[in-house]
């Protein structure tokens, strides 16, 4: 699904989640295989005392196990990490995720006021991390497992030094004008020195 964008706005990145938590069930995948494996070969042995007539049974009860607990440990966060993206634009971080059912998190550029990046042992082995973005008003949103987790931070701090300078107005942002932003309004300045003169 692609991004709608406002106008003036481009996708900056496009990206997943670092396949790292991957790791986990990829190697309980290995494990459930070799035990299954194990126990299929064990109950299609011929000398089976007494479960013969049962071993047809037991052979395919002992494959779907295998299979659901596979798609279970396996499957699912393989399709949930897949599902998952992060895209930053010249105006917005956007998190989409879920493959049936999709949710969009979109926070604006402008709304940020701090970024934090936390990263563990293994994360900083493969750059990877967690990206805190501070709203204000003791508001945050984390975003886990972002990949290059410095270079995406550089990212996101020179699009949002690229965004117009804006001020709180009632809850609203308005543009500023850059003379205003130097050292006041031109025209306060002008008042002030018609009523000394």
């Amino acid at each position: 699904m692609r991004v709608r964008l406002l106008p003036g706005e481009r996708v900056l990145v496009r990206t997943r989640p670092n396949p790292l938590p991957l790791v986990g069930p990829v190697l309980a995948g290995f494990l459930l295989l070799a035990v299954g494996g194990f126990a299929l070969g064990y109950l299609s042995r011929r000398d089976l005392a007494g479960l013969a007539e049962w071993q047809p049974l037991l052979l395919l009860l002992a494959l779907a196990a295998v299979v659901l607990l596979l798609l279970r440990v396996v499957v699912r966060p393989l399709v949930r990490w897949s599902s998952n993206r992060y895209i930053l634009t010249s105006m917005r971080l956007i998190h989409r995720r879920g493959a049936t059912r999709r949710t969009e998190h979109q926070i604006n550029l402008s709304a940020i006021s701090q970024l934090q990046t936390e990263q563990g042992l293994l994360q900083r082995m493969v750059g990877s991390g967690t990206l805190v973005a501070d709203l204000g008003f003791d508001r945050s949103h984390a975003y886990r497992d972002v990949p290059q987790l410095g270079t995406f931070k550089e990212y996101m701090v020179q699009a949002i030094s690229e965004l117009p300078l804006t001020r709180m107005f009632d809850g609203v942002d308005m543009e500023i004008d850059p003379e205003y932003a130097r050292g006041g309004a031109p025209w306060a300045q002008q008042e002030w020195r018609g009523e000394r003169s």
